[in-house]
């Protein structure tokens, strides 16, 4: 694949003034705000058509596309990891479920933690997004570490005693819901990883670099300066990330808990919770109503942020012209 002028890494010197280099440290705000808005729309209003999809049962295997996880790969694959990560996290737990009418409450920063590690590690794993290998690597390692955390949790669940049901159709040991868990991870990755993942990734991201960058006033992401994992105020990535999997847990078994003993209605992991029934009121079209009309509001504002970065872009460079003319 030939690289156009904006998309070779070698011509960066000859960039517009108001073009930014790929760097999570410059980022304008308008920047952060429409890979933001960008990334928790299309993730969010694809969650909620993930959930349609029809699921299958073979024997003990459940075969399911738990979500696109394309989206989260190329999408931090072009643009800053950081704020795709923060978008989809947010689009996942939050968008998706308000544009249905519900919220699952403070119970929701479980799957939120999961998925933010999972795709800012993604992110980070592609130094190129033309290489195919990588978006592979990427695919597999954010739903791997979503998965096996998840899968994690549900075995701790049990181990601590406080979700006898899941054990009980596990056949009643330990390790026969590991086993369960394992299977379900296996066809994860199959499904989700790669046919939804690492395939769709690998043929959509080489045809986008370069592409959508501009229009946010980015370069094309630089193979010799790649994204690095990196922590808040100097730490280590890898502690930030242990920690928050960590917090996950903590809450995904509050929560078993709270449903065991019987405290779903003053449970700390349900406060902000609400349902507002919309599809029992309206009927099942409801959630592709409401997902159109979430991508329609999602890129209108992105597009209106890009229309006002590119007039500040055009405005700087004909003053830099200007005061060029007047030397």
């Amino acid at each position: 694949m030939t690289s156009s002028p904006t998309t070779d890494p070698s011509t960066r010197a000859a960039a517009p003034s108001g073009f930014r280099r790929y760097d999570p440290d410059h980022l304008s705000s308008a920047q952060k705000l429409m890979i933001l808005v960008l990334s928790m729309t299309l993730f969010g209003v694809a969650d909620i058509v993930a959930d349609m999809l029809p699921s299958f049962s073979v024997g003990p295997l459940e075969l399911e596309v738990a979500y696109f996880a394309f989206i989260p790969v190329v999408l931090a694959a072009l643009l800053n990891p950081l704020w795709v990560a923060l978008g989809v996290a947010i689009g996942e737990a939050v968008i998706a479920d308000l544009l249905l009418g519900s919220f699952g409450g403070f119970g929701e920063l479980e799957g939120f933690l999961q998925l933010f590690v999972g795709t800012y590690v993604a992110g980070c794993l592609v130094k190129d997004p033309r290489k195919v290998s990588q978006l592979f690597v990427a695919a597999l390692a954010l739903v791997g570490i979503d998965k096996i955390s998840s899968a994690v949790i549900d075995v701790a669940k049990v181990a601590v005693g406080v979700d006898p049901e899941a054990l009980d159709d596990a056949g009643g040991t330990i390790a026969a819901v590991v086993l369960s868990e394992g299977l379900e991870l296996l066809m994860a990755l199959l499904i989700t990883g790669v046919v939804f993942g690492g395939l769709a990734a690998a043929w959509l991201a080489p045809r986008l670099y370069g592409k959508i960058e501009p229009l946010m006033g980015l370069r094309p992401r630089d193979p010799q300066h790649p994204p690095r994992l990196t922590g808040p105020w100097g730490l280590s990535f890898w502690w930030v990330a242990v920690l928050g999997i960590l917090v996950a847990a903590l809450m995904g078994v509050l929560s078993q808990w709270e449903e065991f003993v019987g405290r779903e209605d003053d449970a700390v992991t349900t406060v902000g919770s609400f349902d507002a029934e919309l599809a029992d009121t309206y009927g099942a079209d409801v959630a592709w109503i409401t997902a159109l009309v979430g991508l329609v509001v999602g890129l209108a504002v992105v597009l209106a942020v890009a229309a006002v970065v590119r007039r500040r872009r055009a405005r700087a460079v004909g003053s830099a012209a200007e005061n060029e003319q007047a030397r």
